[in-house]
């Protein structure tokens, strides 16, 4: 059973106690071989306090995570991180695409 991952993407928003998103974008093909970005958005559970820079770093900072697959009552399936590395120079190809409106 698959139980261990790495995650590369950028900071979400924060929804719940040590809780957030991390934002993974993917390249969709559509039917006439076009393609377009989704985002997939993980939730991603700190281990540490809720002083953890991972709460505290800013929405669409570059983060790379190791961790755990767990199920929540609450959110579902969840990762757990477990080693986790932020980066306030987001590399040009991860930056958020989307404006917020």
């Amino acid at each position: 059973m698959l139980s261990s991952v790495f995650l590369s993407g950028r900071l979400g928003e924060v929804f719940g106690p040590k809780m957030r998103y991390v934002e993974i974008e993917r390249v969709i093909t559509g039917a006439d071989g076009t393609g377009h970005f989704g985002v997939s958005k993980i939730p991603v559970r700190a281990q540490c306090l809720e002083t953890n820079r991972f709460l505290k770093e800013p929405d669409g900072a570059y983060i790379c995570l190791k961790g755990r697959i767990e199920s929540d009552p609450e959110y579902g399936l969840i990762i757990v991180s477990e080693l986790d590395e932020m980066f306030e120079d987001v590399p040009p190809t991860i930056k958020k695409t989307s404006k917020k409106s």
